[in-house]
């Protein structure tokens, strides 16, 4: 049933540019919260010299933690960016919906740190798979719903448009899902599944491009 402008602004009067203000200040804090997870022990300056470099060696896969979320959560960014592009206003569901993205996106600091110190146990791991899955998923719903409900966007969404962000979409929760059933098979290997991400949206990118075309 279609809502009008006027009925929803009675029901919810969070402006979208106050939503828009929330998300990106979240996101920024999360996104620097990760660098929190590399502590270095006390090391006198005469053993510096020698201790410092084996000790920065060991800490290559929390290195390699931090930038797969840093890069993730940088696309789930400028994916919002771009989804959010087409809203004109919010209703609750919309609000609520991105307070649950904004929730799973706090979590990333802490799930990134104990993948990062325990890349080796599948738990751990498996905290991280689960956490980028499911706030892919949140990505992947809030398009859907703006898809499903045209009075809140500022203009009708095409059929082409609709169906390509529903792929797009689909990416990151598809290879945090393959993270995961890889992550019986190796903890610590299942992160490099990761760099399939960029790979995936060069595709896809290039896929659109042609049937745009066509």
């Amino acid at each position: 049933m279609y809502v009008s402008e006027l009925e929803i602004s009675d029901q919810y009067c969070l402006s979208k540019n106050r939503l828009e203000t929330l998300f990106d200040a979240i996101f920024a804090f999360a996104m620097t919260l990760l660098v929190t997870g590399f502590v270095i022990e006390p090391i006198s300056d005469s053993e510096a010299p020698v201790l410092l470099p084996a000790y920065l060696a060991s800490m290559g896969t929390e290195f390699f933690s931090f930038f797969i979320a840093f890069f993730v959560l940088a696309s789930f960014w400028l994916v919002h960016h771009r989804q959010f592009h087409y809203v004109r206003i919010v209703d609750p569901a919309l609000v609520w919906l991105t307070l649950l993205m904004l929730t799973f996106t706090v979590l990333m600091p802490f799930t990134t740190n104990v993948s990062g110190d325990y890349p080796d146990v599948q738990a751990a791991v498996v905290l991280f798979h689960t956490n980028l899955f499911i706030l892919g998923a949140l990505f992947f719903t809030h398009w859907w719903y703006l898809v499903k409900n045209p009075q809140l966007t500022s203009v009708q969404i095409s059929k082409q448009d609709a169906t390509a962000g529903l792929r797009r979409a689909m990416i990151t929760p598809l290879v945090s899902f393959l993270a995961l059933l890889y992550s019986f098979v190796s903890p610590s290997w299942s992160m490099a599944i990761y760099l399939l991400i960029p790979l995936l949206l060069s595709i896809h990118h290039r896929y659109v491009t042609v049937w745009k075309a066509s």
